[in-house]
C-alpha cells in the first residue's frame, strides 16, 4: 500500500475497526501523522509569530491551535488503524514481528500528543 491511498484508508475508516490494517499501512499513516503535525506546528509558528514551547505556561496567547485542532482529527484514526492492525495478526502476537508494531505506534502516538499538540 502505498503513502496516499494509506491516508485515504485511514479516513475513510476512522471508526471502522472490523476493517484490517496491513503493516504498510500502519507505517505509513503514521509517517503522514508526524509530518502533518510538524506541518501545523510550524503554522502555528508563523502565524502566531511565536515558538509554541517556550510558551507552555502562558494559556492567554493563542498559539498552538492548529496544531492541536489537527491532533484530535486525527487521534480517532490513530487508534483505529492500531486496533485494525491487531485484528489483521493472525498468529500470537509474541511469535510475530509485529509485536514490536503495537507498542512502538502507541508510543508515537502519545509523544504526538504531548510534546506536538500538547
Amino acid at each position: 500500500m502505498e503513502l496516499i491511498s494509506a491516508v485515504k484508508d485511514g479516513f475513510k475508516n476512522y471508526a471502522n475497526t472490523k476493517a484490517i490494517a496491513t503493516r504498510s499501512q500502519l507505517y505509513y499513516w503514521f509517517i503522514f501523522a508526524l509530518i502533518s503535525l510538524m506541518f501545523f506546528n510550524l503554522l502555528d509558528i508563523i502565524i502566531f509569530d511565536s515558538n509554541t514551547y517556550s510558551q507552555l505556561l502562558e494559556l492567554n496567547k493563542p498559539t498552538g491551535w492548529l496544531s492541536r485542532i489537527w491532533f484530535w482529527s486525527i487521534a480517532t484514526p490513530s487508534f483505529t488503524i492500531i486496533l485494525r492492525r491487531i485484528k489483521d495478526m493472525s498468529k500470537p502476537i509474541m511469535s510475530q514481528r509485529s509485536f514490536i508494531d503495537i507498542p512502538l505506534m502507541t508510543i508515537i502516538l502519545l509523544v504526538m500528543l504531548l510534546i506536538l499538540a500538547y
